[in-house]
């Protein structure tokens, strides 16, 4: 059996790693220049500490990859513990590429004619499938930031739906050496560069700023069960069958309340090699784990629409508690449900 991966990301890679565990070795094709000094698409450092148990797997440590703990946690006007840490991402990418036959090109589909099978892992791009029965993509903006203290208190990580006039968050994370990346992804009225100026600028009697690297994407929160067909079959030039099959954020394993994608894309990937290579079987595990990212879809689409303008009805505010209570962060229930009303603020105000 020939397999081939489309793009060598987080999904992409640590499919790699768990097939050749299997005794299966595909080609791993990415193409891809990224012109951020970590040369890797850079949002999303932040990770919860069971990230161990996929790392386990491949045979990789945590530790040796930890940058930083977030706890506690700022989120808007509360404080919370949470097992939530920064990680060293393009160190662990390039490890999980190690052992697999890379080849430094993107491909379509004549230059994929060879496999029999062919995983697309390209994120975002969805380049090898057809498109998503419903998408929805979160524009983000991050800086890597140098940040001096002008007294003696830090700068903490935190997160903070209160600052964007839209739906959205402004998010805060330290990766080492006085660094942080400083980051807004939003959906609706927001000038992203000028949320970050005015945080600059309000922040500037306790800190300076300088900014390292500049980088601008979107990432895919539609939710998986809007994400369908996870895969599809093709005939080849010879006349026999392909089965072009996804994973990780090219089917939508994303959350669309927090964005957070690392660990749900690398569950979404083991998912993949434990039902290998059975499409049906996998489409079915994956809309069963991940069937809460289609309600937090249905709160998502409900804010968007007119009917929402007026804020989150009572069980969107219970889906962003849950939300928060599946990443273990101890947000207490009154005060969590009397801030989540911020996370919608919709406001028209063309400067932000």
């Amino acid at each position: 059996m020939n397999v081939a991966i489309a793009g060598a990301g987080i999904a992409g890679g640590y499919l790699a790693g768990l097939l050749e565990k299997r005794g299966i070795v595909p080609d791993v094709y990415d193409g891809a220049l990224h012109t951020t000094t970590c040369k890797c698409r850079s949002c999303g450092w932040g990770v919860p500490m069971g990230i161990q148990t996929y790392l386990t797997d491949v045979g990789l440590d945590l530790n040796d990859y930890l940058i930083e703990p977030m706890s506690p946690m700022h989120f808007d006007d509360l404080v919370a513990g949470t097992p939530l840490c920064t990680i060293h991402k393009p160190r662990l990418l390039q490890d999980f590429r190690k052992k697999a036959t890379m080849k430094r090109q993107n491909v379509g589909m004549d230059e994929l004619d060879d496999y029999d099978i062919v995983v697309d892992a390209t994120g975002i791009h969805r380049a090898l499938l057809p498109p998503c029965r419903s998408d929805l993509a979160l524009p983000t903006l991050q800086h890597r930031v140098s940040v001096e203290c002008e007294g003696t208190t830090r700068l903490e990580a935190g997160v903070y739906g209160n600052r964007i006039p839209g739906l959205g968050y402004l998010w805060i994370f330290p990766v080492g050496h006085d660094q942080y990346h400083i980051g807004i992804g939003g959906i609706g009225p927001i000038k992203h560069e000028n949320i970050l100026e005015r945080f600059y600028r309000e922040s500037s009697e306790r800190f300076s700023f300088a900014i390292k690297c500049s980088c601008q994407d979107s990432i895919r929160v539609a939710s998986p069960y809007h994400s369908t067909p996870f895969y599809e079959r093709r005939e080849r030039s010879d006349g026999t069958s392909q089965l072009i099959i996804g994973v990780g954020e090219s089917i939508g394993t994303v959350s669309p309340f927090t964005g957070e994608g690392i660990v749900h894309s690398l569950e979404c990937a083991k998912i993949l090699a434990d039902t290998w290579p059975n499409p049906e079987r996998y489409t079915r595990s994956v809309l069963a784990r991940f069937a809460w990212m289609k309600r937090e879809r249905e709160t998502l689409d409900y804010l968007l629409s007119t009917e929402g303008k007026g804020g989150p009805r009572m069980r969107d505010r219970w889906r962003f508690f849950r939300s928060a209570r599946r990443s273990e962060i101890e947000l207490p229930m009154i005060e969590a449900f009397k801030q989540m009303g911020s996370l919608s603020l919709w406001v028209e105000n063309t400067d932000c």
